[in-house]
C-alpha cells in the first residue's frame, strides 16, 4: 500500500503543515499545500468527503489509483475531469502534480498526487 495522508479538516491540514518539513523526500510542495487548503477552504467536500494526498509516486492508470484510495472492497468510479498543479524543485524541475476526483457510493474524494514517469501528454511543451 502507497503512503498517503487523508485531510478532511483545515485542523488537519495545519498539522500536516507543522510536520511537511519533517517529511524528506517526501515533503509536499507549497503550491500542493495551497491548493488543499482552498479546497478545504471551499467547502467542496461534504460531511462524508475527504481528500488524499498520496506522498508516493504512482503509475498513473485505474490500477495506481486505486491502490492509494483503498477502499476494496468496494468499487470506486474515477471521474474524466483532472486538474494539474505545475511545481518547480530546487533545481528548477518541472514536476505535475493531478487532482483526480472520485466517487464511491456516495462519498467524493479527492486525490493528489504525482505520477512515477511524467508521460509526454501531461507536458504541455517542457
Amino acid at each position: 500500500m502507497k503512503k498517503a495522508i487523508r485531510i478532511r479538516t483545515i485542523s488537519q491540514w495545519h498539522l500536516l503543515q507543522q510536520i511537511n518539513n519533517y517529511l524528506g523526500k517526501k515533503k509536499i510542495p507549497e503550491e500542493v499545500m495551497r491548493r488543499i487548503y482552498h479546497i478545504l477552504c471551499s467547502k467542496k467536500l461534504g460531511k462524508d468527503d475527504f481528500l488524499i494526498v498520496c506522498l508516493d509516486k504512482i503509475k498513473d492508470d485505474y490500477q495506481g489509483i486505486e491502490d492509494v484510495v483503498g477502499m476494496y472492497p468496494n468499487k470506486i468510479r474515477v471521474e474524466e475531469e483532472m486538474d494539474e498543479i505545475l511545481t518547480r524543485g530546487k533545481k528548477g524541475k518541472v514536476r505535475g502534480w493531478y487532482v483526480s476526483y472520485i466517487s464511491l457510493k456516495r462519498q467524493k474524494i479527492q486525490l493528489i498526487y504525482t505520477t512515477k514517469d511524467q508521460s509526454d501528454y501531461r507536458r504541455d511543451g517542457d
